[in-house]
């Protein structure tokens, strides 16, 4: 049997990030470790397969879960165990809630000024669907980690302010987003 690219399409891997969007949310990447130039055509190819297998799962996970949220139950009891249950609890998911909460729920005009202060636009995302509120500020609030954490800890804001989260958290977000393939065992290697 002739094994050929197009056969082994989702085994192929850049710094060990699957160059499929898709294979890539399946194995658990989040949308900011894209391994392709930012706003290329092979990023935004990337980007299209990511967000429609994050779009199909929300969609499959909706029928099964009566709740309404786009969150599932073992998301939801994560958060919750981590002190706040619309999000995962920690520095930057604190600060981004606070100064983007208000009485109506999340500010998102707000959160994507942060966003775009930072370089990142979120305007491809869908906004039409049940749930795209949760699902713009979860990728967001992702893709700002990674900025985050490439800029040593600074969250710039759109009035130029910015805020130093701490060294701790930039040293668990650059283990927690390490591609799965750059990580290293007590091997060696």
């Amino acid at each position: 049997m002739v094994t050929t690219m197009e056969d082994n399409v989702d085994d192929i891997r850049i710094n060990g990030v699957p160059t499929n969007g898709a294979q890539a949310y399946k194995e658990g990447v989040v949308a900011g470790d894209c391994p392709y130039l930012e706003n290329s055509p092979e990023a935004n190819a990337w980007y299209d397969e990511w967000d429609q297998a994050a779009d199909d799962k929300v969609a499959a996970e909706r029928k099964a879960d009566s709740v309404g949220s786009v969150v599932t139950n073992r998301y939801r009891a994560n958060y919750s165990e981590q002190g706040h249950p619309t999000h995962c609890g920690d520095e930057l998911a604190i600060l981004l809630n606070n100064n983007c909460s208000n009485k109506a729920g999340t500010n998102i005009e707000f959160f994507e000024a942060i966003c775009k202060a930072n370089g990142i636009n979120l305007a491809k995302y869908n906004r039409t669907t049940k749930g795209w509120q949760g699902r713009l500020r979860m990728t967001g609030r992702n893709l700002l980690a990674k900025k985050v954490r490439e800029n040593g800890g600074i969250l710039h804001m759109p009035d130029g302010d910015n805020y130093r989260l701490s060294r701790d958290w930039v040293e668990e977000a650059s283990n927690k987003f390490k591609p799965k393939g750059a990580q290293r065992t007590n091997g060696g290697g």
